[in-house]
C-alpha cells in the first residue's frame, strides 16, 4: 500500500496544503495539514496505527550542521528519518528548498504563472540577485543560530533584515544574553559561527550560489516587498496577490508538476513509496 495521507506543515488552505494538492492530484493522495511542527513526528506515528500510508513532508529548513550541506546532484526531496532504537523509522520527506515560499519566488515558476517574455523573466532573476546579496549577513546569522541551538529547546532565529553584519553580530550577542540556563546559548561560539559562514553566504560562496534553496524564502520575499530602490514588478509587492495568482495557476495547470524538476522527482518518490513492516511503523517490538 503506497502513501494514502501526506501531512504538511500549515493550515487549510495553506500554500503547503495547495501546492501539494496541485502537484500531487492524480496520484490518491490526500493532502492534510498538521498545523506545524511540533507533535509532527508524534501524529505520523499515531495515524499510522490506524494507517501505515501516512507519511509527512517538512520544510528544508537552514542546516543545523552546515558543514555536512553539499551542493544538490539531483532534484529528489530528501528523506526525512529519526532514529527508533536501533532502526531508523522513514517520517517521509523534506523540502529540498528552505521552505515553500522560496518555489512561490522562483524565476521559472513565476515566468509561467505571470506570462513573462524572457526578457521580463531575465530581469526578474538580476533584481534576485540584488536581493540574495542584500541578505547574505542575515543569513550567516539565522545558520549560526540554527547550528548553535539548544536541541530540546526551540530558538527563534529572526533577525533585523536591513542590520549591517556589526548590528548583526550585537543582536546575536542580545540573543545569547537573553536565554536562560535550560536553554542556553554559548555566546562565543555563536559569533564564531556567524563570522564562519558569512563567507558562505556573500558573494561565491557556497549557500550564495544557491540562494533560492538555502536564504529563506519569507526573507526573500519581505526584501522584495519593502527594499527601496528595488525595481520590481508591482505585482511582486502585494505578497497575498501574488500567491493567490502562482497557486491558482498550478490549480488549473494539467501538469502543474512539470513546472520543476524537484516537483516531479517528490511525486516520483510518493508514488513509488512502500510502508515498512508494522513493527518499524509504529515504533513497537516484534
Amino acid at each position: 500500500m503506497p502513501v494514502s495521507v501526506l501531512l504538511c506543515e500549515g493550515e487549510d488552505n495553506s500554500p503547503d496544503v495547495r501546492l501539494l494538492h496541485a502537484i500531487l492530484r492524480g496520484t490518491g493522495v490526500q493532502v492534510e495539514p498538521s498545523g506545524g511542527k511540533d507533535g509532527f513526528v508524534g501524529l505520523i506515528r499515531s495515524r499510522r496505527r490506524q494507517s501505515p500510508g501516512v507519511c509527512g513532508i517538512i520544510d528544508g529548513d537552514f542546516p543545523r550542521n552546515p558543514g555536512t550541506w553539499t551542493e544538490p546532484v539531483d532534484p529528489g526531496p530528501r528523506g526525512w528519518t529519526m532514529r527508533d532504537g536501533e532502526k531508523e523509522l522513514v517520517l517521509g520527506w523534506m523540502w529540498r528548498r528552505k521552505e515553500v515560499e522560496n518555489y512561490l519566488l522562483d524565476p521559472d515558476v513565476l515566468a509561467r504563472a505571470l506570462r513573462w517574455d524572457p526578457e521580463m523573466k531575465s530581469r526578474y532573476t538580476k533584481q534576485l540577485e540584488r536581493v540574495f546579496d542584500a541578505l547574505g549577513h542575515v543569513t550567516a546569522a539565522r545558520i549560526a543560530l540554527t547550528c548553535c541551538a539548544p536541541r530540546r529547546n526551540r530558538l527563534e532565529t529572526q533577525v533585523r533584515l536591513d542590520a549591517t553584519k556589526d548590528e548583526l553580530a550585537q543582536e546575536l550577542q542580545a540573543k545569547a544574553d537573553a536565554y536562560t540556563e535550560l536553554a542556553r546559548l554559548d555566546k562565543d561560539k555563536l559569533l564564531q559561527a556567524f563570522e564562519r559562514h558569512v563567507p558562505d553566504c556573500v558573494g561565491g560562496g557556497r549557500f550564495r550560489q544557491h540562494a533560492i534553496e538555502v536564504f529563506a524564502g519569507k526573507n526573500i520575499r519581505a526584501k522584495i516587498q519593502n527594499t527601496p530602490g528595488f525595481n520590481f514588478d508591482p505585482v511582486l509587492k502585494k505578497p497575498l496577490a501574488l500567491e493567490e495568482r502562482v497557486l491558482d495557476a498550478l490549480e488549473h495547470d494539467a501538469e502543474p508538476h512539470a513546472w520543476l524538476p524537484e516537483w516531479a522527482a517528490l511525486r516520483s518518490a510518493v508514488e513509488a513509496w512502500m510502508p515498512a513492516p508494522a513493527t518499524e511503523a509504529t515504533g513497537t517490538s516484534a
